[in-house]
């Protein structure tokens, strides 16, 4: 079976990273994937193309926030042409079915639909605004053979209930996330600036207003005044649409007395290793699908408290696999923080707890079982 799988944006980030080691398991499976992407960055390109896959790049417009009305302009103006583009793609590569991967993907569907190819759908993400995201479900309803959601969450987000959809989690690479590979670095607790005993309580995730980072810093002044001392890194990336946000983020970091204790790192390629320092994970987001970043603390065994948004309470049930609170509560946030911090045995059993659970659950293997699932619901049903 020849994939084109259709990426939305050529960047490196969390979809592309995992749209990659799905493709090369997939290959196991006598399945194997031609990545189509737009116009933009060759990042993703390089790397797929380094691990054997061809990348179609067919001058494809991108569709672009609201606000960049030129670009959009645009892309609404082409699409009869991009659409005959990934048409011929589709012919060139023997392409049998079409992955239109990420939610806004309206040129793949439509091309494949026209090039009579099966097509499914992934939607991954609950942050869409209405009325977007009806108009593409019901585009999804139009066009798509079978519908993956990332989330049981993410379906009534897009569809009604009489919609039929698979759920396809996103996978967490458990070689690479596992507390007993990773070994201890106390250089890397120094160079943070870290002083040994201070408990970790750390996030990763872009510096976004969904991810809740000001609610973030509330609570952990109000923990600060009934625990003590913690250190708290922030590890994500600031795009340049965010520099605002940042700065406010500054802001009220200073007038809340926590520029010793919170620190943003940025972007980290060392993962796993800053991992394994934090005392508890923490996930303090408005809005979710399934995040990867909930998974990879799960796999390395730390204890998480997280809101209870999107798919995060099925990726964890509280009290068994960590601490789930309502969001934009950064009362409730520095509670269960706190809770956590007090109970190393109940941080421990949870912890491991959660691995057992990624393991079972939220394999990169149980992943590409659903998307082999997902493809094969879609050749049948076309």
């Amino acid at each position: 079976m020849r994939v084109l799988n259709s990426l939305t944006d050529p960047r490196v980030g969390g979809p592309q990273v995992r749209a990659l080691g799905v493709a090369k398991r997939l290959r196991e499976r006598d399945i194997e994937t031609v990545f189509l992407l737009p116009e933009g960055t060759d990042a993703f390109e390089k790397r797929a193309s380094a691990a054997g896959f061809t990348v179609a790049r067919p001058d494809l417009a991108r569709l672009n926030p609201p606000r960049d009305v030129r670009a959009n302009a645009r892309y609404v103006a082409e699409f009869p042409t991009a659409t005959k583009r990934i048409r011929r793609v589709i012919d060139r590569h023997d392409i049998d079915l079409v992955h239109a991967s990420m939610t806004i993907n309206y040129q793949a569907a439509v091309a494949a639909k026209r090039a009579a190819v099966p097509l499914a759908w992934l939607f991954n993400d609950t942050g869409t605004p209405w009325p977007l995201n009806r108009l593409t479900g019901h585009a999804a309803r139009l066009f798509a053979d079978e519908i993956g959601v990332a989330a049981e969450a993410v379906h009534p987000h897009f569809f009604a209930a009489s919609v039929d959809s698979r759920v396809v989690y996103s996978p967490v690479d458990v070689d690479t996330f596992d507390p007993q590979a990773v070994a201890a670095n106390t250089a890397l607790r120094e160079k943070l600036g870290i002083e040994a005993g201070t408990p970790i309580v750390g996030t990763v995730g872009n510096v976004n207003p969904v991810k809740g980072h000001a609610h973030l810093l509330r609570a952990i002044a109000r923990l600060e005044r009934r625990y003590g001392p913690v250190a708290v890194p922030v590890v994500g990336k600031v795009l340049d649409s965010r520099q605002a946000y940042f700065e406010k983020l500054k802001r009220l970091r200073s007038r809340l007395g926590l520029d010793d204790a919170v620190r943003f790192v940025g972007h980290r390629s060392d993962i796993p290793q800053l991992l394994s320092l934090f005392d508890v994970f923490v996930l303090p987001s408005t809005a979710e699908a399934c995040p990867i970043s909930v998974l990879e603390a799960m796999a390395m065994e730390r204890p998480v408290v997280a809101t209870r948004v999107g798919g995060v309470p099925e990726q964890i049930v509280d009290g068994e696999h960590g601490w789930l609170v309502p969001p934009e509560d950064s009362e409730a946030l520095a509670a269960a923080l706190r809770d956590a911090l007090e109970s190393p045995a109940e941080r421990r059993r949870r912890g491991e707890a959660a691995r057992r659970r990624v393991l079972h659950r939220f394999s990169m293997a149980r992943c590409v079982e659903r998307h082999a699932e997902l493809y094969r619901g879609a050749l049948a049903s076309n």
